[in-house]
């Protein structure tokens, strides 16, 4: 699913971001060589950011 139309990138694509390091929508932005044109994808980066940081506590915790 596309998450920002102005730069042309997805779900998948922000996940890959968070996966390398990046913790917070400027770091998206940056890893994905990209610039926040609109920023309505923020809250949809922002959420993406939280629900990979859920998941990798409910897996350390698992463990």
């Amino acid at each position: 699913m596309y998450v920002c139309l102005c730069n042309g990138f997805t779900d998948r694509d922000v996940k890959s971001a968070i996966a390398s390091g990046a913790d917070a929508v400027p770091n998206v932005y940056e890893c994905l060589g990209a610039s926040p044109q609109c920023a309505k994808c923020s809250i949809q980066i922002r959420e993406l950011i939280q629900e990979e940081k859920s998941q990798k506590a409910i897996t350390f915790s698992s463990e």
